[in-house]
């Protein structure tokens, strides 16, 4: 047990010895879209048909650390993101069609944990990322019925690529994620969803401390 405590120590000691650790600060813009059926209500004999209305643009900052070792990587950040949603609403009504569109925002605390490879000044990488959410604020609200129930937690995934230029850090990257786009939406005490999960593409300027 002693022999395995040391080398585990020795083993430790040598990977920070021959590692580089690095510690930024990253800012940047994102652009969410996603092409989806719309979602469908009956709520009181009151139809409404509320739909996506396309690609729209949010911004992200935050911190990151990277432990490098013989060109492989592991970063892990923490990421405040704000995004931004129009939906448009179709209420249906013996008098015809009200056609509306409406915003909504919402904030997560972004944690991605990448992992990756640098050859030179360039990075390929990929890796998990956990979203928190940390608020909203929606005129869906102007529904009657609407609730918005969102989860504490949703998980994704992210795969980009990057060059390093001196102190600054440069990324393109892809984001998918594991649950549908819109689970928050609850009417009348039924939840709904487009059906579909959201995509992102992420610009990132980072800055190494």
């Amino acid at each position: 047990m002693k022999k395995i405590l040391i080398i585990t120590c020795l083993t430790m000691i040598s990977l920070v010895s021959y590692s580089q650790i690095e510690f930024g600060a990253k800012i940047g813009v994102n652009s969410l879209d996603l092409v989806a059926d719309g979602i469908k209500v009956n709520n009181n004999n009151r139809f409404l048909d509320i739909n996506y209305k396309g690609a729209t643009y949010g911004n992200h900052i935050g911190l990151y650390s990277r432990l490098s070792f013989l060109g492989i990587y592991i970063e892990p950040a923490l990421i405040l993101n704000s995004n931004n949603v129009k939906y448009t609403i179709d209420d249906y009504s013996e008098g015809g069609i009200l056609s509306t569109i409406i915003n909504e925002s919402y904030q997560n605390l972004d944690i991605p944990i990448m992992i990756g490879f640098k050859k030179a000044f360039v990075r390929l990488y990929g890796g998990p990322v956990a979203h928190i959410f940390v608020s909203n604020a929606s005129e869906l609200t102007n529904v009657d019925s609407y609730e918005g129930k969102f989860k504490t937690a949703t998980y994704g995934y992210q795969a980009g690529a990057g060059v390093d230029i001196w102190k600054f850090r440069l990324d393109v990257a892809y984001e998918g994620n594991l649950s549908n786009f819109g689970d928050h939406i609850n009417i009348g005490g039924t939840s709904y969803s487009f059906g579909q999960t959201a995509s992102r593409v992420l610009f990132t300027l980072g800055y190494r401390f």
